[in-house]
């Protein structure tokens, strides 16, 4: 913890966890040995033992951040590939915000993308415009923000799909993240 202390806060602490048995199958699998040795079962406790403290102090110390810290647990006992999935998805971004220009054609893009990734994708304007339209409780309150002068789209084609007065950079950001926020 002393070291850890001179870096601050980390973003995230990962504690990665097995079942003794799992060790135990993991280390024989590795020695290439049929069956764990009993002279090395004390050792093998006492690491065993340390982890799990070394675990409680960590968790501890950065359970007061949790704002600025995600403590998260991740059991490795299965196959690598269920581990590695499990790891990645820890650390995948939760929201990837695309801004494009109006000419290119990037709903169908990113939805392919989301397919693939297991993502949601939202268009924000698209979000924006449905509750506007419907005049909702957010639709109201994204119009009192809304700034009156136009986005001119640096696009010589038809706005077809009035991206161009929903779009999210002619409103309070604070309440279009919240509007999205909400939506998810």
């Amino acid at each position: 913890m002393a070291f850890l202390e001179q870096f601050g806060v980390p973003s995230f602490v990962a504690c990665l966890t097995a079942s003794d048995q799992y060790l135990k199958e993991r280390h024989c699998k590795k020695a290439e040995i049929e069956e764990f040795p009993e002279d090395a079962l004390e050792g093998f406790k006492e690491q065993g033992e340390a982890a799990a403290a070394a675990k409680e102090a960590l968790t501890a110390a950065y359970a007061q951040f949790p704002d600025r810290c995600n403590v998260f647990q991740v059991d490795t006992g299965a196959s690598l590939e269920t581990t590695t999935t499990r790891i990645l998805s820890s650390f995948a971004p939760k929201v990837i915000l695309v801004n494009h220009e109006k000419r290119l054609a990037i709903d169908t893009p990113c939805a392919n993308l989301a397919i693939k990734y297991n993502m949601i994708y939202i268009s924000a304007y698209q979000v924006i415009a449905q509750h506007v339209k419907n005049n909702t409780s957010w639709g109201k309150q994204l119009m009192t923000t809304k700034r009156a002068k136009a986005l001119k789209l640096s696009s010589a084609e038809e706005d077809q799909f009035q991206e161009g007065e929903f779009s999210p950079a002619l409103y309070d950001q604070k309440v279009v993240i919240d509007l999205i926020r909400n939506t998810i």
